[in-house]
């Protein structure tokens, strides 16, 4: 008799929320300092919160697909 799922069906589940989870929480992130404190927007020029915010993008987004490889490659 089978206890639960398929061992092999639950990794994949959980390497599958482990995703959208890691997603989320970096969209949630990026969102509220690019467009609610509105470091995204460029407005009368180049200033500092506008590199900080590019530079968090750039470096989170990079640290966000290695976590991703990191995932599946398991």
């Amino acid at each position: 008799m089978s206890n639960g799922i398929e061992p092999e069906l639950r990794r994949i589940i959980s390497k599958v929320l482990r995703v959208i989870v890691g997603i989320v929480i970096w969209s949630l992130i990026t969102i509220f300092f690019g467009l609610y404190l509105e470091w995204a927007m460029v407005r009368g020029g180049f200033n500092a919160f506008n590199a900080m915010f590019y530079t968090w993008f750039a470096v989170s987004f990079a640290i966000l697909i290695y976590y991703f490889y990191r995932i599946w490659r398991e």
